[in-house]
């Protein structure tokens, strides 16, 4: 899959990071948070992953209805991906031994979580900020209300295990709607991954704090970023932190 999209449709992903936490990934376990608009973000992320060399062992937490994909999901099966109903009573047991499992893998781990719980459409978005209008919490344009049951267990369970918060956000240059069939079709993209290493030093405090502190520092750095990304014609690149590495061949 990562070969169709470098390879056969040659799509530019461009990663943009600071240079100190460049040198740490692949490295280190991470918990990746990742924004979920896009047809194709999972083709991206495995491309970043395999740049990396933590293809084989990225995990995610993903819906039960992709383990039953052909070749796909069965491969997800065997590689211990955490599958859940997106129902929390259900959910809660099952995803939190999954998780505990982790905790003596022997090789670097990236756990990717989309923390929308769903991908971005404008029914969608109207509906979160109703929500959150009615919550009294931050209006998001470009997001959907964060989900933090998932979170929060995942912080828990894997606490001492894992290093770094990726605080991460893909987006497509010049308007880009990709789709899988277009790059099956061998449809180039252009990419562009902004990654924000959150350090585990806020974590020993506190689950709840945990996850605050992660919020507020979300809200105040990397979504004014995103917001100058989108307010550039057609997307620019330029609206992103300058220090960049590019990862097409």
């Amino acid at each position: 899959m990562v070969m169709l999209l470098e390879w056969w449709s040659g799509t530019d992903c461009t990663l943009y990071t600071d240079p100190e936490s460049y040198h740490k990934y692949g490295k280190e376990n991470a918990i990746v948070i990742l924004n979920h608009n896009f047809e194709i973000d999972f083709l991206c992320g495995w491309n970043f992953c395999e740049r990396f060399g933590v293809l084989g062992s990225s995990k995610v937490l993903a819906k039960k209805e992709l383990s039953y994909m052909p070749i796909i999901g069965w491969m997800w099966y065997f590689l211990e991906i955490v599958f859940c109903k997106r129902k929390w009573e259900e959910d809660r047991k099952t995803v939190m031994q999954k998780l505990l499992n982790l905790r003596d893998y022997p090789e670097n781990f990236w756990f990717l979580i989309h923390c929308e719980g769903t991908r971005f459409t404008e029914q969608k978005h109207q509906a979160s900020m109703q929500v959150a209008e009615a919550k009294g919490l931050p209006k998001l344009k470009y997001h959907l209300l964060p989900r933090t049951k998932g979170f929060a267990v995942t912080v828990q369970c894997l606490r001492n295990v894992v290093s770094a918060v990726y605080d991460s956000t893909l987006n497509f240059r010049n308007n880009e709607n990709p789709t899988l069939l277009g790059v099956l079709n061998g449809k180039k993209y252009h990419a562009d991954l902004y990654v924000r290493q959150v350090t585990y030093i806020l974590f020993p405090f506190g689950i709840q704090e945990s996850i605050l502190g992660i919020q507020e520092s979300i809200l105040a750095v990397t979504l004014p970023q995103i917001r100058k990304y989108f307010q550039a014609s057609n997307g620019c690149s330029k609206s992103l932190p300058t220090w960049r590495h590019s990862c097409s061949r």
